[in-house]
């Protein structure tokens, strides 16, 4: 074989020629294009078609005309021209929003086996002797002191909800966009008041992890007995506050200022037997080096 030799690149010939013996009569091939169609392939230059991948490369060209020595650009390939410029710019950043905003109260969720449990030890239940001073009522929308232990405690049983700017408890269904409102709704259940003083409880340590998908973050305090009805989850775009109660007159603290940007319409937080999970919807798509700012 020549070193002068040239790979032909039309359709169906593949083979070497010499560039000074090249004709119209010397390369056989087709002109047209491949079709895949149906489980056929075929040329569609001529009717002749297989289902037989091998046979269809050994389809014999149906046109005549000179060796083609030049080869075909790669469609895939996409090369920018000289004066085109490859302009890579990350995607912005939001604003950062005020770390003072008002903290909102998580929408809450308890897992069944907690729930039950729950039962077996209600809320009245776990009343204790009320102090003589700074007793304040614990239950969601009550807050009334022990002077006012003769009124008739007023409240929400159930979880406050935000979704498409509306905010409202999930137990009267009292809609509103205003943020101190919702904050002064009067409750929709009465009950006995359920006293704790902040000076009794006992602040204690609880281990605590936290992990990230690309959309969301979730921190997790593993503490058993916990009591929902006691507890405050709160946050802002930027910041994170809990108070968990458990076990013996016991409460895990927790506060912070986030490394990114969270959604609090579209976070909530969740109770279990052996752990509490709040699970915050990222504002970005981005990930984050660590939990919280130093």
């Amino acid at each position: 074989m020549g070193t002068d030799e040239i790979y032909c690149y039309n359709k169906g010939c593949g083979q070497r020629f010499n560039a000074d013996n090249n004709n119209d009569e010397s390369c056989c091939f087709h002109s047209g294009a491949p079709i895949f169609h149906d489980a056929y392939k075929s040329w569609s230059c001529c009717e002749k078609r297989t289902t037989d991948f091998t046979e269809f490369l050994n389809i014999k060209g149906c046109v005549r005309g000179k060796h083609n020595g030049v080869k075909p650009e790669d469609p895939t390939r996409i090369t920018p021209c000289e004066n085109e410029k490859v302009n890579l710019k990350p995607p912005e950043r939001l604003k950062r929003p005020d770390e003072s905003l008002p903290l909102v109260p998580l929408p809450t969720k308890i897992a069944p086996s907690l729930q039950k449990l729950l039962e077996n030890l209600s809320v009245k239940e776990q009343c204790v002797e009320a102090p003589k001073t700074g007793a304040i009522c614990q239950r969601k929308g009550c807050g009334k002191s022990k002077s006012d232990e003769s009124e008739t405690c007023v409240y929400h049983s159930g979880s406050p909800i935000f979704h498409e700017g509306y905010k409202y408890w999930s137990c009267c269904q009292k809609k509103t966009t205003d943020f101190d409102l919702f904050l002064q709704q009067e409750g929709c259940t009465k009950g006995s008041h359920v006293w704790g003083d902040p000076s009794a409880k006992k602040a204690s340590k609880c281990r605590h992890d936290w992990h990230q998908t690309g959309d969301s973050v979730s921190f997790t305090v593993y503490v058993k007995n916990v009591k929902p009805e006691l507890c405050s989850v709160t946050c802002n775009p930027v910041r994170l506050k809990l108070e968990v109660a458990f076990g013996d007159n016991e409460v895990f603290n927790f506060e912070a200022t986030l490394s990114g940007i969270i959604v609090p319409e579209e976070s909530c937080v969740s109770f279990f037997k052996t752990k509490v999970e709040v699970s915050m919807r990222k504002a970005e798509f981005f990930g984050w080096a660590k939990l919280a700012q130093e």
